[in-house]
């Protein structure tokens, strides 16, 4: 590639990169010296991802080899593009699959698994980063791996924090002194997390911070090219300059961000009642501050084709993958039988792209993909982005939180304004929230206001009083509440054949209106999901019956034993580990396969409750 970055570039889904002029501070970053130390502030729209890639492949070709650069980053939605744009910088294009890229828990997790056969995730995320930092600080040999590195690419900076941020900093420290470190931050940007439930915790420095005290050369990208609208520019830039150095009353922040938004935006959406989805074009982006508010404005479109992108939502997996394979109990595929069984099941998708994803995590030479490897990494709570869709549902606008939707961006968006900000220490978070939100426009923001209808959640699962006397509504469809066992198991369906009717249904008619769930006696009181034409699809999980029923305690009355106007806005893969116990309770071929059909369930059904009897 030699010395300089191209001024033009590819970016997939038509996003404008300007690249129609030369951006020196974007060519600083790429050709620095591969053992530079560098922490890039880059707001909106500058180019950071851009330039993150061609850093990497600038390295590459300066011959540092792929295997010794890992980059961090923060979505794994983002991965599969990531690598994308590094490929298309590269003279040879697969030298990009040699690079590491993953989310800060998924490093941590290879760098504790791979040096500790013993190795077990736990349900807690912050449990299995503190062992991996344990690790890093204790063990040499994984010291000395990291010695080998020749560059880390670390991503979101401004949002690593707590043990996050002193597990980067030791890895950092376990660093040859030969390594360069390129990391991006945009501290206007700073929500911690992608989660409208998560909040900083403490004082706690980001790692942004510590990177900036630890002497990292400042590097600045100003040039914005994501858009040429003067108004969307005086937000990403004008008013991001306000924010970062805003030094008076934080209440004060809130109302001039507000009011600057609102008068830069190009309309007015009015109130997130009066929201219509079927007016917008189909890859408009429609964000909220809260999932209970996105939850309802879905309940009440639910006629009108839309995704949601929030946090919660089980992974959806491309339904190609059990089309497929839901049947085959081989334990190596080769390409001709993977070729014949696309042709004869026609699922959408492409073949070949299909094919080089399957190599890519479970490939073995002379053209085999190894099931039980491609289950065990497809069977993971976080399965590799490139097998998933980021937004769950198959076509129309975009609805989502302000948090989930963190790197993504639009041609239009509509921005729901909460009614306040938050009070304390969060106040000046809620105003980078508003701040994220309006920058995902490229060329149409519209604002709007948001619902101050309130709500509760457990164990994340929103709900709330519903109009209507002795009423509740309740959300359906996270990330547990349909499991294997409910799908194709023996306790949900009695035979063999009838889980195969069930999967025919979800396979053939993937989106489905007016579903119900009633609590059924003989299935431990757990919920049937049904068809309109009473046509058991499902049973959902033993963990949705014990949430109904925590809720319904909480609030001191009987829980539910029906939920109407249940959804599915498409259908999934769900993937069954080797080593699962639960394929013991599984009918055959699932048993054997281990690959499952799941529609793509959603709702915030409004059911009946009664006080609980004294």
């Amino acid at each position: 590639m030699g010395g300089t970055i191209d001024t033009v570039m590819e970016i997939p889904g038509g996003a404008l990169h300007a690249a129609t002029r030369r951006d020196l501070e974007q060519d600083e970053v790429v050709q620095a010296s591969t053992d530079a130390r560098l922490l890039v502030e880059a707001g909106p729209g500058t180019g950071k991802t851009f330039v993150a890639c061609r850093r990497v492949a600038h390295l590459i070709a300066q011959g540092v080899a792929p295997s010794r650069i890992w980059m961090i980053s923060f979505t794994r939605t983002a991965i599969a593009e990531i690598r994308t744009r590094i490929a298309g910088a590269l003279e040879n294009p697969d030298d990009a699959l040699g690079v590491r890229i993953a989310t800060l828990d998924s490093h941590a997790w290879a760098l504790q698994s791979g040096f500790d056969a013993a190795a077990k995730l736990t349900g807690s995320h912050d449990d299995n980063i503190e062992a991996t930092l344990e690790r890093v600080r204790s063990d040499q040999l994984l010291q000395e791996e990291l010695e080998r590195l020749r560059h880390l690419v670390i991503d979101e900076a401004q949002d690593i924090l707590g043990v996050r941020a002193d597990l980067v900093m030791a890895i950092i420290a376990a660093l040859g002194e030969r390594c360069g470190i390129t990391a991006f931050a945009d501290e206007a940007q700073s929500i911690y997390g992608f989660s409208e439930d998560e909040a900083r915790r403490g004082d706690s420095k980001t790692l942004a911070v510590q990177l900036r005290e630890g002497g990292f050369e400042i590097v600045r990208l100003r040039q914005i090219h994501r858009t040429d609208c003067p108004r969307l520019k005086a937000i990403f830039g004008e008013l991001r300059a306000t924010i970062l150095d805003w030094a008076d009353d934080v209440g004060d922040l809130d109302a001039t961000v507000r009011s600057e938004i609102v008068r830069l935006a190009h309309a007015d959406a009015g109130s997130q009642g009066q929201l219509d989805l079927g007016v917008l074009p189909p890859d408009a982006l429609v964000l909220m501050r809260r999932r209970i508010d996105v939850l309802a404005a879905s309940n009440r479109m639910g006629a009108i084709p839309h995704r949601l992108r929030m946090s919660g939502l089980p992974a959806s997996m491309a339904p190609w993958v059990a089309l497929l394979l839901w049947d085959f109990d081989k334990p190596r595929l080769p390409r001709g039988v993977f070729e014949a069984l696309w042709q004869a099941r026609s699922p959408q998708g492409d073949p070949a792209a299909a094919w080089m994803q399957m190599l890519e995590v479970a490939g073995e030479p002379g053209e085999l993909v190894d099931l039980r490897r491609l289950r065990s990494v497809l069977g993971r709570s976080s399965p590799p982005a490139m097998f998933c869709s980021p937004e769950f549902g198959v076509e129309g606008p975009i609805l989502g939180t302000i948090h989930a939707s963190k790197g993504r961006e639009a041609d239009d968006v509509i921005l729901y304004l909460p009614h306040e900000a938050g009070e304390g220490a969060d106040a000046s978070e809620e105003v980078r929230v508003l701040f994220v939100g309006a920058t995902r426009a490229r060329q149409r923001l519209s604002v709007g206001t948001g619902s101050g209808r309130g709500g509760g959640a457990h164990e994340g699962r929103a709900w709330r009083y519903a109009s209507g006397k002795g009423r509740v509504q309740i959300e359906i469809g996270r990330a547990h509440d349909l499991q294997a066992d409910g799908l194709v198991g023996r306790a949900a369906f009695a035979t063999e054949s009838e889980a195969r009717a069930a999967q025919a249904l979800i396979a053939q008619n993937p989106l489905q209106s007016e579903m119900t769930a009633r609590s059924d006696h003989d299935l431990g009181w757990r919920f049937e999901l049904v068809t309109k034409a009473s046509e058991r699809v499902a049973v959902l999980s033993p963990a949705f019956r014990d949430g109904v029923r925590d809720i319904a305690n909480g609030a001191g009355h009987r829980a539910p034993t029906f939920f109407p106007f249940l959804r599915s806005i498409g259908m999934r893969s769900l993937v069954v580990r080797p080593d699962d116990p639960v394929l013991e309770t599984l009918h055959e071929p699932w048993r054997s396969s281990g690959f499952v059909l799941a529609p793509l369930l959603t709702a915030f059904s409004s059911a009946a409750w009664k006080k609980a009897s004294r």
